[in-house]
């Protein structure tokens, strides 16, 4: 069995999002194929990677564009649905998602996208996407963004996400 991994907020395709989130790329095409590389330097085919949302702003008239993202993710991939990602979930499996949800509970974490859904329960711990540069972790330590622009544009390693919730006393 492989490793366990966590990302979000790609935003495969989404020119405006180098300015929002004052990513260091000239185009769209060269932050989508940074990323494939940053992704393809740490996940092999056996290991288990969670989206957790916002893979790509582009909508269904986008497919083979989809697609072609797709064939460059190895591993397994279930996807968190977040709120820029408008494919059918069913399209979203037949491009290679194992499973597709709005809210995961994976025992050690609860998955969303938007943490804002992560008020009231706090003896609990999240991970989430949506909030790119604002925040690493949040809610009293009980809340860690795992979205790419917070980790140099690598997904997160299980070991990772464990190492920090422990800094804070959270295992």
């Amino acid at each position: 069995m492989g490793r366990i991994w966590f990302t979000a907020d790609q935003h495969f395709g989404h020119e405006n999002i180098i300015d929002y989130c004052v990513r260091p790329f000239r185009s769209a095409a060269k932050m989508d194929n940074f990323i494939i590389s940053k992704y393809r330097e740490v996940v092999k085919e056996e290991d288990t990677v969670y989206f957790i949302g916002d893979l790509t702003i582009k909508g269904p008239q986008y497919h083979g564009y989809l697609e072609y993202i797709m064939g460059h993710l190895v591993g397994r991939k279930i996807l968190i649905l977040g709120n820029h990602d408008k494919f059918n979930p069913f399209t979203y499996m037949e491009l290679g998602f194992q499973s597709v949800h709005t809210i995961l509970d994976i025992g050690d974490y609860i998955l969303v996208h938007d943490p804002a859904i992560a008020t009231g329960l706090n003896d609990r711990k999240w991970l989430c996407g949506h909030v790119h540069t604002v925040f690493k972790m949040a809610k009293h330590g009980t809340v860690l963004n795992i979205g790419v622009d917070q980790w140099g544009f690598y997904p997160v390693s299980e070991e990772e996400v464990k190492m920090e919730f422990g800094k804070l006393g959270m295992i």
